[in-house]
């Protein structure tokens, strides 16, 4: 049978008792008609009972966690919360999404009272140009940054003030359609956290809209870098330096994304990286794979490319010391045990399903995705729960012959079995 769902643990029981009392308390004050209370002096009264309570930072924290992340919580209530908890102590900050109304009053706060900060995200607040002054006064007062992300917001000028201010950052997320050029870059390279960056999240995934040779002065500087993990084209970057710079450069990057590799691109990131443990090759020109030939590399990703040419990879010493191979889109056959299975469109009947799953070994498989399975029924679903001992997700169920009935029969038994697996009629993973 498949997993079950762990048990909730007491403390997070705990927590969330205690939000629950915090959240409660301030709407009474704010929206029960016969209270008139100031809802200042009431937040200063909620935290003298936290504090005589003996609530420590983490609490605080795993508090604005909870609350911050609540999908009941309208912005108003998440925002007093923010207001009311996030003191000198937290030193962790997820902002998640609020309305732009309130982008200005949250970026006020942080840069008031979030001094001792090591990591903020401000995923969900974005950021405009009328408002970016808040954003480098929080680069400014938060000194004690170890991890910023700060997505699709980035400009020259920020990079700028982190290359200024942030002394101990080793984790920044700057990635997706920014207004980054090569002035920003530098500065930041040649910083006061160039010794200490070790993951620079930067660019979009599948599109140069930073240049290879800008990337190339991250990798120059920044000796500690193991990853640019959203950059499509580190291995343009590397040749850049190996052919402009330096043919003896060796960095510490661990992952390597390159896209249109060709066989000498894949022999420049063998040679400038020796720590090569994930590679991610985007449609790898033909020939290119001949240049494989690390022995420390241990995941493989590729997109579009010729089976034929991956085989006798797997059998050298290389295949031997990989833990995980995703293909994707790749031309020829190729048989393996399977953890995860995706397939846009299948023909498969229930009887073909129950032949596969009694024949072979499907006992690592994780995750089952049929975008369009017109014959499969519940009598599929059920034998897939029966069969996969690690199965945690089954989808696109709207794809398939099921009834709204046979979804909600298949999850009062998954309930009633107390049992992880995560079915997704939707089209998206839940």
């Amino acid at each position: 049978m498949s997993k079950k769902c762990s048990v909730r643990s007491l403390s997070d029981s705990a927590l969330a008792e205690l939000a629950n009392l915090l959240v409660s308390t301030i709407s009474y004050v704010q929206y029960a008609p016969d209270v008139h209370l100031d809802i200042n002096i009431v937040m200063v009264e909620l935290n003298e009972y936290l504090a005589q309570s003996g609530a420590t930072s983490n609490i605080y924290q795993d508090l604005l966690r909870v609350i911050l992340s609540s999908d009941y919580l309208d912005a108003n209530m998440r925002f007093t919360c923010l207001q009311m908890l996030l003191n000198c102590g937290v030193t962790f900050l997820v902002t998640e999404v609020f309305p732009f109304s309130y982008y200005e009053k949250i970026l006020q706060v942080i840069a008031a009272q979030g001094a001792g900060l090591r990591v903020l995200n401000i995923k969900g607040i974005w950021v405009k140009e009328e408002h970016m002054h808040y954003m480098y006064e929080i680069v400014r007062r938060c000194k004690q940054l170890v991890k910023l992300y700060v997505p699709y917001i980035a400009n020259d000028q920020l990079l700028e003030e982190i290359g200024k201010c942030s002394t101990r950052l080793q984790i920044l997320d700057i990635s997706g359609e920014t207004d980054i050029t090569e002035i920003g870059i530098d500065v930041l390279a040649k910083g006061v956290c160039c010794q200490s960056l070790t993951v620079v999240d930067v660019g979009m995934p599948g599109e140069e809209n930073i240049c290879h040779s800008d990337i190339a002065l991250i990798l120059e500087h920044c000796p500690q870098v193991e990853t640019l993990s959203t950059y499509s084209f580190v291995g343009a970057a590397l040749k850049f330096i190996y052919d402009n710079v330096d043919d003896r450069f060796k960095c510490r990057l661990k992952y390597v994304h390159d896209t249109g590799t060709d066989e000498s691109a894949l022999h420049v990131i063998m040679s400038t990286c020796p720590r090569l443990e994930t590679l991610y090759l985007d449609t790898p020109k033909t020939g290119c794979l001949r240049a494989l030939h690390t022995r420390t590399l241990r995941k493989l990703k590729i997109y579009k490319f010729v089976v034929a040419e991956l085989l006798p990879l797997l059998e050298r010493p290389i295949g031997r010391n990989l833990r995980h191979l995703t293909m994707i889109k790749g031309t020829g056959n190729l048989e393996l045990d399977l953890k995860r299975l995706a397939v846009d469109t299948v023909e498969f009947t229930d009887e073909d399903i129950m032949s596969m799953f009694v024949q072979h070994d499907f006992k690592v498989l994780e995750d089952i995705w049929f975008t369009l399975a017109p014959e499969l029924t519940v009598q599929a679903v059920e034998l897939l729960m029966d069969s996969c001992p690690e199965l945690q997700s089954v989808g696109q169920l709207t794809g398939w012959s099921l009834t709204p009935d046979d979804l909600a029969l298949i999850r009062g038994l998954l309930k009633s079995g107390n049992s992880s697996i995560v079915l997704t009629p939707n089209g998206f993973l839940a």
